[in-house]
């Protein structure tokens, strides 16, 4: 296991990795909420270690290496087994288990987390529907599209919510929009207005506006 700090540096490039296919260090900086001269000199640390877990090359930005990815997977994995264990056994709420898990992370160990994997039953996804890595770095993908790219009158079912804010897991959970809510598209406001959406909730059917930003956090499955 790294040191905190590291982990930190570690999943916060993986996850710009796997957005734009490459960690600029600027946006490491804005992501990681540091000065972009600290950035750069834990950059130049870890790709210099006997054992590199990123690649750099100026004006290129930063790359995992292997043995960096796999250390990153290890921190999501862990971070996501928390959240799901916060949520089910404890029965915190979606919004409020990102924070607990950031801390408690990096005092988990293997072995623990491990046994929490075995005790919660093998769950391949967490409560906002992102993929539970597996131990030896392989992550289940499930096909679906981002709300604001489905087409009007497609019927679907969500299955994930990018954890973006807690402001935006409470105003979906105000809405009774969840992973496992179904719903369908009925309007598409041009201009980047809103979409409006049918929901079902319980035996009723509800419509809300939401927001271009917001249907881009939500992933769902048509059917």
């Amino acid at each position: 296991m790294q040191s905190g700090p590291v982990e930190d540096y570690l999943k916060a490039i993986y996850e710009l990795e796997e957005k734009a296919g490459i960690a600029r260090t600027t946006l490491l900086a804005d992501k990681l909420g540091i000065k972009a001269g600290t950035v750069s000199e834990m950059i130049k640390r870890l790709s210099k270690a006997r054992t590199p877990l990123i690649t750099y090359k100026h004006h290129q930005g930063v790359r995992l290496t292997p043995k960096g990815r796999l250390a990153a997977l290890s921190v999501i994995r862990r971070h996501r087994l928390l959240e799901t264990f916060l949520h089910r056994s404890l029965d915190l709420s979606w919004n409020e288990v990102h924070a607990e898990a950031e801390v408690l992370e990096h005092h988990l160990s293997d072995r623990v987390a491990d046994a929490m994997d075995r005790h919660l039953g093998y769950p391949s996804f967490d409560p906002h529907g992102e993929p539970i890595p597996r131990s030896d770095g392989t992550i289940i993908e499930r096909s679906s599209r981002r709300l604001s790219e489905m087409e009007e009158k497609t019927a679907f079912r969500i299955v994930r919510v990018v954890p973006e804010s807690d402001e935006l897991l409470i105003y979906l959970e105000s809405l009774a929009i969840g992973i496992g809510s179904s719903g369908s598209v009925v309007s598409i406001a041009p201009l980047d207005g809103p979409i409006t959406v049918r929901m079902k909730i319980g035996n009723r059917m509800k419509e809300y506006p939401l927001d271009r930003h917001v249907a881009e956090l939500i992933y769902a499955e048509p059917y």
